[in-house]
């Protein structure tokens, strides 16, 4: 699967696993900045784990409105990022 950045760059997701899509979110995504990497974290125990908001609030120290707000950000900076419609 591919997708195309905000320069219009194709990008290919690798299929080798979690470690090449991790890969990828870091070099076109995060990089080295943690606010990025605690919103994928909260994204990651939301999505994956299925994880209440209350829950993700607590190991963050936030608030579940807030937490919620994040969600809502890294949602969209992904979309911006990657150029994916719908992604919600």
């Amino acid at each position: 699967m591919s997708v195309v950045n905000s320069r219009n760059e194709k990008i290919l997701l690798p299929r080798s696993g979690a470690d090449g899509f991790w890969r990828t979110v870091m070099d076109h995504y995060a990089g080295t900045d943690t606010l990025r990497w605690k919103y994928l974290a909260m994204l990651a125990l939301r999505e994956n784990s299925g994880w209440p908001l209350d829950t993700i609030g607590l190991v963050f120290e936030h608030p579940r409105g807030h937490v919620s707000r994040c969600l809502r950000k890294v949602k969209a900076e992904l979309c911006e990022q990657f150029s994916a419609d719908g992604f919600e």
